[in-house]
C-alpha cells in the first residue's frame, strides 16, 4: 500500500503547477521529479506565534537550569533514547546543576525509564504530561537549552517555537531541521544517532552562559525574520495570487 500511496503522490507532484514544501529534503525531491518542466517550488514552512512564543525580558540559565524536549515520546521516530545517552554523557558535576525535562501528549516508554534507572539518572529525569499552552510557553523560556533527537522530522515546530523564547537549540539532521537551524548561530546540528556528538552539544551550551545567550538571541531573530506568522504566511499567500493570476480569476 504505501508503494501504491508513494507513486499517486509522485504523479501528483509531478501535475501541479506549483509545490510548497516545509524542509530542504522535501525540496530536493520535488525538485527531482519535476526535471524538465516548469513548476513554481518553493520552501515555505509553516510560521509561529511570535507573540504567544516570547522570551522572557530577563533570561536566567544558572538557576535551575534544565534541558528541554517537547515531542510525542511513544513514537519510535522521535528517538528519546539518543538524548538520554547523551544527557548521560555530561559531567556528573554538570548533571547535578542540569536536570533533563520532557513534556508532550505521550511519556517515554517503559525502556527508557529503566534505561534511566541503569545509568542512575531518573531522578534528574521529568515528564510533564500534556502541558497546556501558558505552561509549555513558561517551559520554553525557562529552558536552557531545547533538544530534538528524532530520527525524521517534516519540519519541527517545537524548534520553532523554542527559538521564539529566546532558547538555542541542539536537534539532528534529520529533516526539517536543516532548513531551520543556521549551523553554529541559532543553534547546532548533529547527526543521527550520535549521542557523543549531541552531548557535546549540550555541554558546550549548558556551560557557556555568553554562547547561550547570544544563540538565543539569534535564535528569537531568525524567527521574527523567518518564521513568524506573518511572514510564513505572506508565503503562501503570494503563490496562491500568482496561481489565481494565471488562471485569470485574479
Amino acid at each position: 500500500m504505501t508503494k501504491v500511496t508513494a507513486r499517486i503522490d509522485d504523479r501528483a507532484l509531478q501535475s501541479v503547477d506549483a509545490i510548497q514544501v516545509e524542509n530542504p529534503w522535501m525540496f530536493d525531491y520535488a525538485r527531482q521529479l519535476n526535471q524538465g518542466r516548469i513548476v513554481d517550488l518553493r520552501y515555505a514552512p509553516p510560521g509561529v506565534d511570535a507573540e504567544v512564543f516570547h522570551p522572557l525580558f530577563l533570561r536566567d540559565i544558572a538557576t535551575d537550569p534544565y534541558i528541554l524536549c517537547v515531542a510525542r515520546f511513544s513514537d519510535p521516530r522521535k528517538n528519546i533514547g539518543l538524548l538520554l545517552e547523551a544527557y548521560a554523557r555530561l559531567p556528573l558535576s554538570l548533571i547535578g546543576r542540569v536536570r533533563l525535562v520532557l513534556a508532550g501528549s505521550s511519556g517515554p516508554t517503559e525502556g527508557f525509564w529503566l534505561r534511566a534507572d541503569e545509568l542512575g539518572l531518573r531522578d534528574r529525569i521529568s515528564y510533564i504530561y500534556r502541558p497546556d499552552q501558558q505552561a509549555l510557553v513558561s517551559l520554553y523560556q525557562r529552558a536552557a537549552v531545547f533538544a530534538l533527537p528524532s530520527d525524521e522530522e517534516g519540519l519541527g515546530v517545537v524548534l520553532l517555537e523554542s527559538m521564539a523564547c529566546g532558547v538555542p537549540v541542539v536537534a539532528t539532521r534529520c529533516g526539517g531541521p536543516d532548513g531551520i537551524i543556521a549551523e553554529g548561530k541559532d543553534g547546532f546540528l548533529v547527526p543521527l544517532d550520535d549521542p557523543a556528538a549531541m552531548g557535546d552539544r549540550l555541554i558546550t551550551l549548558c556551560t557557556d552562559q555568553q554562547l547561550n545567550h547570544s544563540m538565543g538571541l539569534q535564535a528569537r531573530r531568525t524567527v521574527l525574520n523567518r518564521y513568524a506568522e506573518e511572514i510564513a504566511g505572506q508565503a503562501f499567500v503570494d503563490v496562491w495570487d500568482r496561481l489565481l493570476h494565471k488562471s485569470g480569476k485574479g
